[in-house]
Formats: structure tokens, sequence, C-alpha cells
């Protein structure tokens, strides 16, 4: 069996309702201009999940669980016919999504300075000792980048678990489907999953958006006509039909949903059939929508505690916020770090409790999640 060395970061069948016999078309960021591009080149990187790539294989196993609810959504289903399983499913692709993104990776490795010096310092004290078995003549300075390496991806692998399970942290949020009956198709990005604050976040300067704050609103484009809109029911109520749904009659409307995908994109949008000139209009206008402040943040590492580092970090709330019809913000609520029903501490112990379990072996703790997801949604 070939070795699955190019691994992706956005699921093929999450890219295919935007894409035509496999082909799409991709705008990168950096160059301007757009071309013709197939769903299994983009959004991948080899040995994205690591080397040798055990987490791939069990990961393209949850891809096909999560896969479960777009298809039937894909097919004609509306949102009140979707089980509770596939609910959670579709929950659960959300914030995986969100934690396995490049975004998401990149902010990890801006950390390597930080873990170089401690692990530097740990080889300098002997401090591994005999805990590691060495199976190559590694000299000191490759030891010590396989050390490095290993950190960061177990770092990534933690967040990635804390995406799966991430459903049982967003449960609280209500839903509704942003339906495009437009002429203008929505679009998709590298990193489609965009989390917004708008009833707090120009008074409060908020920068990035955390699945537990309160006021949250998750945007998932679900194809070319419709958009998962995941919401906070204490600060915002929705005008929606019997099948939850809002419709959008409005372009400009349509043009702030997809200039959020500006904002959130790391390197690349991706469409199908909208006219180049429209697509570059908003490439244009990223400046209006695109956020990317430096601040301080917090990572965990298995074995060295927590660290604090500069950084861009992903997920930051857009500049401006689209302007829905039906929404109505509930004024006198006061905003919280963590919304009174989100359930997110326990979903991060139950993560805890599994890493620990293993000893950190984080490859390990990541099936490990998948196999216990698989129970808890009896999805075997």
């Amino acid at each position: 069996m070939p070795e699955k060395k190019n691994q992706h970061y956005v699921p093929k069948h999450y890219l295919r309702a935007w894409a035509t016999d496999g082909k799409l078309n991709v705008l990168p960021l950096s160059a301007g201009k757009i071309f013709p591009d197939t769903t299994d080149s983009v959004c991948s990187r080899n040995y994205f999940y690591g080397n040798p790539p055990v987490v791939e294989d069990e990961l393209a196993n949850l891809d096909g669980y999560h896969a479960h609810p777009f298809r039937e959504l894909r097919n004609g289903d509306d949102l009140t016919d979707l089980s509770q399983q596939r609910i959670e499913l579709l929950l659960s692709f959300i914030t995986t999504q969100r934690t396995r993104s490049r975004a998401t990776k990149e902010d990890i490795e801006q950390g390597y300075d930080f873990l170089k010096g401690a692990v530097e310092d740990d080889m300098g004290a002997d401090r591994y000792g005999d805990k590691i078995e060495w199976k190559d003549d590694f000299d000191e300075e490759e030891k010590m980048e396989k050390l490095v390496e290993a950190h960061l991806l177990g770092v990534h692998h933690f967040l990635i678990a804390q995406g799966i399970f991430g459903y049982i942290g967003i449960k609280d949020l209500d839903g509704v489907m942003l339906c495009n009956v437009t002429d203008q198709e929505f679009i998709v990005s590298d990193a489609p999953m965009v989390l917004d604050i708008p009833q707090y976040k120009h008074q409060l300067g908020l920068v990035p958006a955390g699945i537990g704050n309160r006021g949250l609103k998750i945007y998932c484009p679900v194809d070319q006509h419709r958009i998962l809109l995941l919401y906070d029911p204490d600060v915002y109520r929705f005008d929606q039909n019997s099948k939850r749904q809002v419709l959008i009659k409005n372009e400009e409307v349509v043009d702030e949903l997809n200039l959020l995908q500006f904002h959130n994109a790391e390197s690349i949008v991706m469409f199908n059939g909208s006219r180049e000139d429209y697509i570059l209009d908003l490439y244009d206008r990223i400046d209006e929508v695109r956020r990317r402040e430096e601040i301080t943040t917090t990572r965990e590492t298995e074995d060295m505690g927590e660290f604090e580092m500069e950084e861009a970090p992903a997920y930051q709330v857009p500049k401006i916020s689209p302007d829905l019809p039906g929404c109505t913000p509930l004024d006198g609520v006061r905003y919280m770090k963590r919304r009174p029903a989100s359930e997110i501490e326990k979903e991060r112990q139950l993560v805890h409790t599994i890493f620990n379990e293993v000893n950190w072996a984080s490859d390990i703790a990541v099936i490990y999640c998948i196999r216990l997801l698989e129970q808890l949604l009896d999805l075997q």
C-alpha cells in the first residue's frame, strides 16, 4: 500500500461542494491571480500530521464520520431532518476543522524558539536519560531537532483532540441555515470556520474568538448556496422559518459573508462558478475585513507546562460583521469569557484525562479519542 505522504488539512469530502469533477478555482492571497486546481492537491501538505502517517490514517476514518451530515444536507435534508448523532458529528467537524488547519499548525510552530531552548536545557541537564530509545545514530543537534518537532506535533495533536470532542463545548449554541437565493454563490477558504463576536468585539477590543465565549457566532459554509450559522441564543434572536432557514436575498449580504472567507483564509480562497472579476473585486476589499493582530497567547506542552508567546493567532474576529436579515441582538446581556451553558471545561478535562492515561503519547491519544468518539456517538 502506498504511503499516505500527502495529508489534507481540509478534507476532500468537504471541498467537493465547490468542485466540478474534482476541479475548482483557487485564488492565492499572495498572488492575486486565479488558477484551476483539484481537490486532491489543495489544502494538503506532506506529513502534516506527522511521519509515519498513523494519525492521518485515523483522521481519514474520522473524516468518513464527519462526512455523513454534510452528505445528508447536500442531498436535500434540512437541519430539522438531522438526527442527534448527525448534529453532534456536524459540531465535531466544525471544532475539529478549526484545530487541524494550517493556520493553527503555523501558530504552534511560532513556539519553536521557546521549545528549542527548553529542550536544549533539558538535554544539557540529562533530564531525558533513558526515557528515549533512539533508533538511529543521531548527533546531539539532530536529537534536539527531533525532540522539538515531537513537542510541536504533540501540541497540535492535543488541539485536534480537543476539536474532536468540541461538540460538547458548543452544543449550547443554536443553529440556522443561511440560504442564499441570489445569483451569487458562497465561496470557501483553506480555513473555512469563521468565528465572530459582533455584539462585543468593538466595545471590548476583542481579537481572538474562543468557542466558549459569550456572543459567539460560527460560520460554516456547507455548499455554494448555504452556510450553517451557530449562535449564542442568550445574545441573539433570529426570525427563521419552520426548517430553521434564514433566506439571504440581498447580494450585499452575500458579499459580506464571502468577505469572511477572505478574512479567515490562511493562503487561498476557492470557488466554483463565480465570475473571476467578482472574486477579484472581493480580493481588492480584503483590508475591510481581514484582521491579523499580534497578542500574547498561552500554549501547553506535554512535559514543559505552559508557555507564553507573541503571535498573530488564527481565528481572530473579522473587522466587520455581516448584516444578517432577521437577526436581533439582545441588549443588556453582559459579556463573559465563558458562556454559562457551555460545557467546554468538561470537554477539556476529558482530553486531559486521555492524554494523561497514555503518558502524553500524542499520536496514541488522538487514536484513543477517535475510538472513544465512536463509542459516545454509537458510530460502529
